[in-house]
């Protein structure tokens, strides 16, 4: 019998251990996941939602048909954020107050990612698992944040189409 009870406690410290390291992991994971979206929002920091100016709507509803659930903010009523739904993605556009797009931000699937960029990230980063990928458009440039999850760390690698890596950003894993 004594075999049998010290398996079942084997058993048991192994999925309390399962369970500790998940709850370590969901804890982390917020904790990123919230820096993440803070720091794309310092370019932005203090803004309050206000009411679009029919010049915005319109330049909105002409460079995204189909946008859904739309919030505009400012901060100081000469460049203009505008945050929405499009085909079931998060996207953020950056207008003018004559209506013109500056720039976009938007997460995609890592499948999306150019194949030039995918195809460095792995040979430079094999053991890394790509969690959230951030492609930014600005004056006819791509640029993609690729955040990636090691072992110990965090990395947001940002890169152009064209595959040139860059690290952005790296955190230590707690």
């Amino acid at each position: 019998m004594k075999p049998r009870i010290n398996s079942i406690n084997n058993i048991n410290a192994s999925v309390d251990a399962n369970r500790l390291q998940g709850n370590r992991f969901r804890r982390m994971l917020l904790v990123f996941a919230a820096v993440l979206f803070f720091s794309t929002q310092f370019a932005f920091a203090g803004t309050k939602e206000m009411e679009a100016t029919t010049k915005l709507k319109q330049a909105l509803n002409k460079e995204f048909a189909g946008a859904s659930d739309v919030k505009w903010y400012s901060e100081d009523n000469k460049t203009f954020m505008a945050k929405f739904s499009l085909n079931a993605r998060s996207v953020t556009a950056y207008f003018d107050g004559d209506g013109n797009l500056l720039a976009t931000r938007r997460y995609i699937d890592e499948q999306y990612l150019p194949l030039a960029v995918s195809n460095k990230l792995a040979k430079r980063y094999p053991k890394d698992k790509i969690r959230w990928v951030v492609e930014f458009d600005s004056e006819g440039s791509t640029v993609y944040y690729v955040t990636l999850e090691g072992e110990k760390t965090w990395k947001v690698i940002k890169s152009g189409a064209n595959g040139d890596l860059s690290v952005y950003q790296n955190m230590k894993k707690v």
